[in-house]
């Protein structure tokens, strides 16, 4: 296997969108008895299920489910059948399978990069036909691997009218999930990239973006990491809500690491810590369940 980025990588890493070619997608893993295999030893209390609504503008809200009877093989029906996106977080610590896949994938980007990765959290994407992940951010880096089917990608820039910072603060103290405000002239900004198995593509932090799926189901690698200074800027935005609520400061997201970034990372580090602040976890509650034999294998949970 292999994984193959630009040689100007080192130089355009973490300002730029990078485009890579790998054959890692070259295996039966991705096939559907594979990922049956996937999602039967994966811990189910950990897999993300989400249905996605109309995608309008303003802040597009998920809808979050979970599938404690069902199988794996039976999970891969519903979402060729339904409208679900599924995410299976760190997955390379609990399928041995993806390991060498990750080893590669990681060391492939500290050698084109010239960084350490840290925090590595390779998930496995498993999405219907035609589902649209609404716009959107992540906090840490990410890399995106397409396995199986296609998809595309809309690239936004980064700044304040598309990216609040008081919305970036909101996701880092999980206070909301990782949508943002979305305005169709937005589109007009974008950059567009359609993904078929064999690319991949990195892209500068908090760079928001939406996604559609073409009418297949699609599988992806969504490889999220840390660098050291992508780890301090998401540490120093923890510090700008605390100065925002307590202070006449309005704090926004910079574009750059100094020694105030630096210390105010410094500072969310030993604030989390007495605090007690764990791992992240979602801010939306369990509102459906799949099942095979409801409209698009979703049943709505009775409160």
């Amino acid at each position: 296997m292999k994984v193959e980025w630009p040689v100007h990588s080192e130089t355009d890493f973490g300002s730029d969108v990078l485009l890579a070619r790998h054959d890692v997608s070259n295996t039966d893993l991705f096939l559907d008895d594979g990922l049956a295999y996937i999602l039967d030893v994966y811990p189910r209390e950990n897999l993300d299920i989400w249905t996605f609504g109309h995608e309008g503008e303003g802040v597009n809200t998920s809808l979050r489910g979970r599938a404690p009877k069902l199988s794996g093989k039976e999970i891969v029906e519903a979402v060729k059948r339904g409208h679900i996106w599924l995410n299976l977080r760190r997955a390379n610590d609990d399928v041995p399978e993806l390991k060498p896949i990750s080893d590669l994938i990681y060391g492939s980007l500290e050698d084109a990069s010239g960084r350490k990765m840290r925090k590595r959290d390779l998930s496995v994407l498993i999405s219907s036909p035609n589902v649209k992940v609404h716009y959107h951010l992540d906090i840490p880096m990410v890399a995106l691997f397409q396995m199986r089917g296609q998809k595309r990608l809309w690239m936004y820039p980064k700044n304040e009218e598309m990216a609040p910072s008081e919305f970036i603060e909101d996701i880092v103290h999980m206070e909301r999930e990782e949508e943002l405000p979305y305005r169709k002239t937005y589109d007009q900004e974008a950059t567009v990239y359609d993904l078929t198995p064999g690319m991949g593509l990195t892209w500068p932090q908090f760079m928001p973006h939406r996604v559609e799926n073409a009418g297949c189901m699609n599988v992806s690698l969504s490889c999220e990491y840390q660098t050291l200074g992508s780890f301090v800027q998401a540490n120093a935005i923890y510090t700008n809500k605390l100065l925002r609520n307590t202070t006449p400061l309005s704090p926004m997201v910079g574009s750059r690491v100094g020694t105030v970034e630096v210390a105010k990372a410094a500072f969310a580090r030993a604030h989390k810590v007495a605090m007690r602040k764990g791992a992240r976890t979602s801010p939306t509650p369990v509102t459906f369940e799949l099942d095979t034999s409801s409209e698009n294998c979703v049943r709505n949970l009775v409160a």
